[in-house]
């Protein structure tokens, strides 16, 4: 059985610990966000600080009794980096203002070893001839050019290893660090002594090559992760606000954040309260499995609270807003997301201890590398251990997974799919079996009225087929359901107003239909056990119904409830759902679970190119996460994909969790993944992505380890210098985050042949 997931901690519920995310600066490799992380585990008032180095975020949560916002930046500072409140809009220049510095540092560094490498030049070619003054005015030359390049150019590279000595960690700065020092004390020293050889041009070649490479890293990698990003600060949700309350109730939908303390609105059933509010017209029960984990729904009356993010479940209400923005479902949707694009799979959190692990045996090689070299030809000591420490540098290792994992997201995101739980992304990749909920998922949200079929009841009372549409209509006038829209639809078509002058009560039965006074008679309009208050026997099922949606109307006579009309409704196939089907089942089996008959669910399966065998109908919430849980018992490993309130059990269930964007907002809280469109193309493009991504890191895997087999013993027998291994390393780099950045290129389409 899979653990239950875990759910966004929300400031309306904790009155202690604030949420914080922050920019990061300064920063250049995974290594520097892997230090500020292990840095603020070690601060008291900091709770589950995670850092992301592709995205340059920092979210923590902090304890205001025991540090603040200032103090962890500050404390962030002290390593060398810089950080910005996230919502600090005037942040933003300083961190462009960072940006050009480092890029002004990078260009120094350049022209710097452009000339170190020209008063070199007589020493590559070994000329002998060149008299005693000469070869002291390149040697001073040169050593006065590195300064710079050491002091100013290269400490971003030393601030970040010192950092990593004080935490008592070792990162890629570490050996970077000591190889370009141990090359420049050595050529200091030649300088005063006029012996030696001169390692000068290597280590302002070093320097620049590595500020080049890494600026053009942080650029690629801010282009893959800039999509995301602006996919999770600009995500809208819209609320009904009314004018005019109580006197006319005249209500327009608005963005959530436009709303201000004070306001009305109106929140119909399946919608989410985007803010803090009071209950001030209505009754109604709302689930708040979001904000406290509590799975049975709360009552709410007049005067209660309505918390962010909870969802109204049964009929509509009236509320007014009583907090402030930052308490909105917007803002609890971007936390969660933004959280959740900081965390750390489980491959990159095993990429990167390998990358500490290695780290240790690359000293552990140019130590041995050293006392070998300074037995047989001390003259090659420094040579040979400066190109050991260089070319062996892991940060390829290092960038293989992230890079590709952030790429993927942004990817993801492009396809309108929202990236809740990073590892989902690895776990789709390997799923074996698709599970689909039918309505809404492959079939669009609406229904179209096929027959109706009046009662002898009906008959006899002189009723037309009209007459029961507009009663149907009425009493589902306040509801979003499939059925209701699909018959408020053809009452229209009919020209033909409902009667909602005739109203005197009316009831919503969750999952069952509604109940309501017309005047003095009362009605029911939804499924036929409810409708009926009993089940119905065969031969009172009309034939026309057969393989169709059924919607009874009915009247209360006494102690029973006689049918009036039966209303036959098709469901609409969403475009693609047939061709998603086929390409799947190229690599995992596929399922249908649904509430609907049997003879509608089997139907239509077979119209989508679905086996009986793998149908199961007549589901409840209940049946279908028993059904999850006996195939997950026999091994499968379920992606399941649904869109309706029932589905939330089900999907939270599931090893990967996919909810359709246009669904209940509670099966998207359950949610790994979240479709934000209707285009089933975009499910089969994260199917695809997902697997193009394993594919990719297991490239960069492959790429670090063999890169190193090959860089190790050629480097430690002296068969590279320091400036090869220079251009080795980096080169290593550059390979790693291009092959990463291929998959924002990747377009998998259902109507191709790829599987």
């Amino acid at each position: 059985m899979n653990s239950p997931r875990t759910t966004e901690p929300s400031p309306t519920n904790s009155n202690r610990l604030t949420d914080v995310q922050l920019r990061l600066g300064g920063v250049a490799c995974v290594a520097c966000t892997d230090l500020i992380e292990r840095d603020l585990k070690t601060a008291d008032g900091v709770i589950n600080p995670t850092a992301n180095y592709t995205l340059r975020r920092a979210f923590l949560q902090i304890d205001p009794s025991k540090t603040s916002v200032d103090s962890v930046i500050a404390r962030i500072e002290k390593l060398g980096y810089y950080a910005y409140p996230e919502s600090a809009n005037e942040m933003s220049e300083a961190e462009k203002k960072n940006q050009r510095r480092e890029f002004f540092r990078m260009l120094v560094a350049v022209l710097l070893m452009m000339q170190s490498m020209m008063f070199m030049y007589p020493y590559y070619f070994e000329h002998t001839d060149m008299d005693m003054s000469t070869d002291v005015l390149m040697r001073w030359s040169n050593l006065f050019l590195t300064l710079p390049a050491m002091f100013y150019c290269a400490v971003p590279i030393f601030r970040g290893a010192w950092a990593e000595w004080r935490l008592r960690q070792i990162g890629m700065d570490t050996p970077v660090t000591i190889a370009i020092w141990v090359a420049f004390i050595a050529s200091t020293v030649a300088v005063f002594t006029g012996e030696g050889h001169l390692y000068f041009d290597s280590v302002t070649m070093f320097v620049a090559l590595l500020l080049v490479v890494r600026y053009i890293q942080n650029r690629a990698l801010s282009k893959a992760g800039l999509y995301l990003n602006n996919v999770l600060q600009h995500q809208r949700l819209f609320a009904e606000r009314v004018q005019d309350y109580p006197t006319q109730k005249n209500a327009q939908l608005v963005p959530a954040e436009e709303l201000k303390i004070g306001d009305v609105i109106f929140i119909a059933s399946g919608e989410v309260v985007p803010h803090d509010a009071e209950l001030i017209e209505g009754q109604t029960a709302c689930s708040q499995a979001l904000l406290t984990g509590e799975s049975v729904p709360i009552t709410k009356r007049v005067g209660d609270v309505l918390l962010a993010g909870s969802m109204n479940i049964e009929q509509g209400i009236y509320a007014r807003i009583t907090q402030s923005n930052d308490h909105s479902e917007l803002a609890a949707i971007e936390r969660l997301a933004h959280k959740a694009a900081l965390h750390k799979p489980a491959l990159a959190l095993l990429a990167e201890k390998a990358a500490r692990v290695f780290l240790w045996g690359l000293l552990l090689v140019s130590a041995g590398a050293a006392v070998y070299w300074y037995q047989h030809d001390p003259s090659r000591v420094v040579e040979i251990v400066v190109a050991v420490l260089v070319i062996t540098c892991p940060c390829a290792l290092a960038l293989a997974v992230p890079t590709v994992m952030t790429a993927a997201q942004s990817a993801l995101a492009e396809r309108h799919v929202l990236v809740i739980q990073p590892e989902a992304i690895e776990k789709l990749a390997k799923v074996s079996q698709y599970v689909f909920d039918k309505t809404g998922t492959l079939t669009e949200d609406v229904q179209t009225l096929h027959t109706v079929h009046l009662s002898e009841h009906a008959v006899a009372m002189n009723m037309t087929e009209v007459d029961a549409l507009q009663i149907a209509a009425t009493l589902e006038a306040a509801s979003r359901h499939p059925i209701a829209l699909a018959l408020r639809k053809a009452l229209q078509e009919h020209n033909t107003p409902e009667r909602m002058n005739d109203v005197m009560a009316m009831e919503l039965v969750v999952g069952q239909g509604v109940t309501g006074t017309l005047l003095d008679q009362n009605y029911r309009i939804g499924k036929p056990p409810f409708a009926l208050n009993r089940e119905p026997v065969a031969n009172e099922i009309p034939t026309t119904e057969q393989g169709y949606s059924v919607a009874v109307l009915s009247v209360q006579n006494g102690d029973t409830w006689d049918a009036l009309a039966w209303f036959a409704l098709s469901d609409r196939t969403r475009a693609g759902a047939q061709a998603l089907i086929k390409q799947l089942q190229k690599t995992a089996s596929i399922a249908l679970i649904s509430g609907d008959k049997t003879d509608v669910v089997q139907g239509f399966a077979h119209s989508i190119g679905l086996d009986a065998q793998n149908v199961v109908a007549n589901a409840q919430p209940q049946d279908k996460l028993d059904w999850v849980r006996a195939r997950q018992a026999q091994g499968y490993r379920i992606a399941m994909t649904g869109d309706g309130l029932n589905d939330a059990p089900v999907l939270q269930q599931a090893d990967v969790a996919i909810a359709m964007g246009q669904g209940a907002s509670l099966a998207q809280m359950q949610a790994d993944l979240v479709v934000q469109s209707s285009d089933l193309n975009d499910i089969y493009a994260a199917h695809m992505i997902a697997r193009r991504t394993q594919l990719l890191i297991k490239e960069n895997l492959a790429w670090a380890l063999l890169y190193n087999v090959i860089a190790i013993p050629l480097a430690a027998v002296g068969w590279v210098t320091p400036i090869v291994a220079t251009i080795g390393m980096l080169a290593s780099s550059m390979i790693v985050v291009t092959n990463s950045l291929r998959i924002l290129r990747y377009q998998p389409n259902l109507n191709s042949t790829e599987s």
